[in-house]
């Protein structure tokens, strides 16, 4: 099973909250956005965003709900500060990309305006016995006009883990900030291009020369924690130095991991002798038929995080996992800092890819002898369309 062949294998649209959508006027007030419908290929959000706002002239802040796949044809919401007077652009376009006026939003766009994302997905390089067991596991799966599947994180939330070294953010809860640091700038993984690639090659063979290392790097933001280590700061003032974004994601990667190796424990005990089971890189992905899991339906599992008690279904499962990890509950914070933190947020164990259809296997165009299939559906905000295919037997 391959996906994302091109970009247009991969299609997603934001869909707003209809609440949200309903507080959208065709009027400006004072202090309102300009929403847009932001339309983008083979662009990461922050670049179309990036290219947007140039393109828009006098703006202020740009707003949005989340991050959008690069290799993809995705839509979104954003907000723009419209600074000046004139009426917005109805039309603002540039190669990969352009963006469609909506209305006038009295706030910055935020993630709760999201209710869920629209996916089409084409998936290529099947054998005939691969997009049989799609059919199998579609079968067991369906509820309604819906799938039921376990709520996992995908495996784009796993940052660092990527390079096959472990957690960044595990290795920060014991105070080890050189071990963590390595991880995420000094782990060369397969995808890093231009200046994240040179960074990352060099620290992984030179690692210890800060000041030849400072002089010679190029420019970027994950630069900086090496001018801090030339300069003779500690590892911990080095990982402060890396941008918010990297910092937290650390944390999140590993709490998220957390959370799935509960979900997964659940998962079996639902399934019992009717598990579907797929591994990828982090370990295996258990679902469970349709009728076995409707026991976890409406359960909400935390994020493990200090001050969290277990209790309910999820108590013992999600104790265990992090008792696996060598921690306890009141130990997920990192020495000496406050942020980034282990947040305690609830998140449901069931997912359902509402108003699910799988077409019949034709031919692959881009592949001989192999069979291509497109899935359609839509997901509540925070679940992963990726975890939908590792159901389905990916």
């Amino acid at each position: 099973m391959t996906i994302r062949r091109t970009p247009g294998d991969f299609v997603v649209t934001e869909e707003m909250d209809p609440a949200a959508r309903a507080s959208v006027r065709s009027q400006r007030r004072a202090g309102d956005r300009a929403l847009y419908l932001l339309r983008k290929e083979s662009l990461t959000t922050p670049e179309a965003v990036a290219r947007l706002r140039a393109a828009a002239g006098n703006v202020g802040a740009v707003s949005h709900a989340g991050l959008k796949d690069k290799h993809a044809v995705t839509s979104q919401v954003v907000s723009l500060v419209w600074r000046a007077r004139d009426e917005p652009a109805p039309l603002l376009e540039g190669p990969g990309w352009s963006a469609a006026f909506v209305g006038w939003l009295g706030r910055d766009v935020r993630a709760a305006d999201i209710a869920g994302n629209r996916f089409t997905i084409v998936v290529r390089d099947l054998s005939a016995a691969a997009s049989a067991e799609m059919d199998r596991r579609a079968h067991l799966l369906v509820d309604g006009d819906a799938l039921a599947i376990v709520n996992y994180f995908g495996a784009q939330r796993f940052g660092s883990a990527r390079h096959g070294g472990g957690f960044a953010g595990a290795a920060l809860v014991r105070g080890d900030f050189e071990g963590a640091l390595r991880l995420l700038i000094g782990t060369p993984a397969r995808k890093d291009s231009g200046a994240r690639r040179t960074l990352t090659r060099a620290l992984a063979s030179r690692w210890g020369e800060w000041a030849a290392l400072a002089a010679e790097l190029p420019r970027s933001p994950e630069r900086r924690p090496v001018e801090v280590l030339a300069s003779g700061g500690t590892f911990a003032q080095a990982f402060e130095a890396l941008p918010a974004i990297v910092r937290e994601m650390s944390v999140d990667a590993f709490q998220s991991h957390l959370w799935n190796t509960a979900a997964r424990t659940l998962a079996r005990a639902s399934a019992g002798d009717r598990a579907l089971v797929t591994a990828d890189e982090f370990g295996e992905m258990v679902f469970a038929p349709a009728d076995r899991l409707r026991a976890l339906a409406g359960v909400h599992m935390p994020m493990p995080a200090p001050g969290v008690e277990a209790r309910d279904a999820w108590g013992g499962a999600l104790t265990r996992s992090v008792a696996e990890a060598g921690l306890t509950m009141s130990e997920l914070r990192i020495p000496g800092m406050r942020r980034p933190a282990f947040g305690g947020v609830d998140r449901a164990l069931v997912a359902r890819a509402a108003g699910f259809a799988m077409s019949e296997p034709t031919p692959d165009d881009l592949t001989p002898r192999r069979l291509k299939r497109t899935l359609s559906f839509t997901l509540p905000r925070a679940a992963y369309a990726t975890v939908v295919l590792r159901a389905l037997g990916q």
